[in-house]
Parts: structure tokens; C-alpha cells; sequence
């Protein structure tokens, strides 16, 4: 496990790493990552986001500061609650995601055309039922049978 842990972990980090130097956008992978959940919400909140990347709502508002500046997003203030501030992508919020997307497509697709030891397509369809079952998973689920070693 600790193995396909350090892989996940080295595969999200190599990847995203080459995808924003390839860019050249000038946005970082976080800043990647906000673009992206705020397109999959439509509208989300500073407070949402926040939750989302487990930082403090100050934190989100500083980095919003940025994308606002590029006019990749647009704050709102909630009609009914003053308090409550609203993100959605701009137009040139959307175009920039869309370059990420298809920057992130070639570079899996480079990827997966150099991998040997299994069938690409099998490769993503493993990859997919995991990310539905862990989307589905709760913690209190796991038990102490759900260990395993890849030791012989």
C-alpha cells in the first residue's frame, strides 16, 4: 500500500508540475484546482471553497484577489446576506480552463502511451471505478480487513 500511495502521490505531483510549467498561463496548480471546482459548482461561496481546500476563508480571498485581477472570476455579493460573497468564472475564466483541460489531456494521454505493463484503457477504468468508490466511501466503513500487503 505504501507503495501505490508514494505512486499517487508522485503521479499528482509530477503531472500537475508539468502541466503548469508547460502552460505558461501564469497560475499555479492551485489556482488550476480553484478554476476547476468553481466551473464543476457554476456558483460556489468563499466559505465553500475554503472547505473544499481545507485553508481559511482569508486564504481563498487573497488567491481570488489574483484570479480577479487575470478576470478569471467574478465575486458577487449575496443579495440577502451582505456577508456571503458568491464566485463564478468569467468568460476568460472559462477559456483558461479550457487550455488546462486540453493541456492535462495530452499530457495524460503522453503518459499512458508509454505505460508497459498494463492496457491503457484498463488502466483508466480501474482508475474510475476507484475514484466512484471513493467518492461513495465513508471512513467508518474501512475495517481492519481492508489492509493488505503486496509482501509475499
Amino acid at each position: 500500500m505504501q507503495t501505490m500511495d508514494r505512486s499517487l502521490f508522485m503521479i499528482l505531483q509530477n503531472l500537475g508540475e508539468h502541466m503548469v510549467q508547460r502552460a505558461n498561463l501564469g497560475l499555479t496548480r492551485t489556482q488550476a484546482f480553484v478554476l476547476y471546482y468553481i466551473h464543476q459548482q457554476k456558483v460556489c461561496t468563499v466559505s465553500q471553497l475554503a472547505e473544499k481546500m481545507e485553508v481559511n476563508p482569508s486564504a481563498v480571498t487573497v488567491m481570488l484577489d489574483r484570479l480577479e485581477k487575470h478576470r478569471w472570476v467574478e465575486r458577487t455579493r449575496d443579495t440577502s446576506d451582505r456577508r456571503v460573497v458568491h464566485i463564478a468564472l468569467t468568460a476568460d475564466g472559462e477559456e483558461i480552463l479550457k487550455k488546462i483541460v486540453r493541456l492535462r489531456e495530452q499530457v495524460f494521454a503522453h503518459c499512458l502511451r508509454q505505460v508497459t505493463v498494463i492496457d491503457p484503457v484498463v488502466f483508466v477504468q480501474a482508475l474510475e471505478e476507484l475514484a466512484e468508490i471513493s467518492t461513495k466511501m465513508e471512513i467508518h466503513q474501512l475495517s481492519s480487513q481492508d489492509s493488505f500487503s503486496t509482501k509475499p
